[in-house]
């Protein structure tokens, strides 16, 4: 009478629970199809990869000096005098030095008509040299960065105000040389060496 029971319950434990899906179980054949497309992936990343090394490994390295034009300031300067109510400076700075660009701007963003030229000196660093006849308050304080004089200069007979910021936060360095000539306001302004803006202050006033 008592052995049904313990039949009956020795079945529920050898019979899995109702509420319990399968684990479905793959065979290999069914894996390897599945892992098939990823190592066809992996594979033509690598053959892609190859390819391209060799392309890679011949370009050129970057030239990390910037680009000298080479403009003549000299030619540029007898144009812009036909234009200009003042003699527009064209000097003679030596071996490596280079201008970028020389030109006559009558209607420049700042409203002053000016002779603009970029001279770029052997260790790459660019002084932008602006010359007007028609300087005012207000033009020289965008072209000084609003920096009032730090220092003065004199060079072959002309005193230059020196306008000097250093590096701090969000601001980069920052000079500027304003000379006055007989006919003429000339800013050189730019990131160079105090030796440089000498050098080109030099050959302006000495013209």
């Amino acid at each position: 009478a008592h052995a049904a029971p313990a039949s009956a319950a020795a079945d529920d434990a050898a019979t899995p629970d109702a509420g319990q899906a399968p684990v479905p179980q793959l065979t290999r054949k069914q894996a390897s199809r599945i892992n098939a497309p990823i190592r066809g992936m992996v594979i033509s990343m690598l053959v892609l990869i190859l390819l391209l090394l060799p392309f890679l490994w011949l370009q050129p390295k970057p030239d990390a000096q910037p680009y000298r034009a080479h403009v003549d300031v000299s030619e540029e300067a007898r144009f812009a005098g036909d234009q200009a109510p003042f003699t527009p400076a064209a000097p003679a700075l030596g071996d490596g030095w280079s201008a970028n660009y020389a030109r006559w701007e009558a209607q420049s963003q700042d409203g002053v008509p000016l002779w603009n030229v970029g001279f770029l000196s052997p260790g790459y660093h660019l002084v932008d040299m602006a010359q007007t006849a028609r300087s005012n308050p207000t033009w020289l304080a965008q072209r000084t960065q609003l920096i009032p004089p730090t220092d003065e200069r004199t060079v072959n007979g002309i005193t230059w105000q020196i306008h000097h910021r250093d590096a701090s936060g969000k601001q980069d360095e920052f000079t500027a040389w304003v000379g006055e000539l007989k006919d003429s306001t000339v800013v050189l302004s730019g990131q160079a060496p105090s030796a440089e803006f000498e050098h080109v202050a030099g050959a302006v006033s000495g013209q």
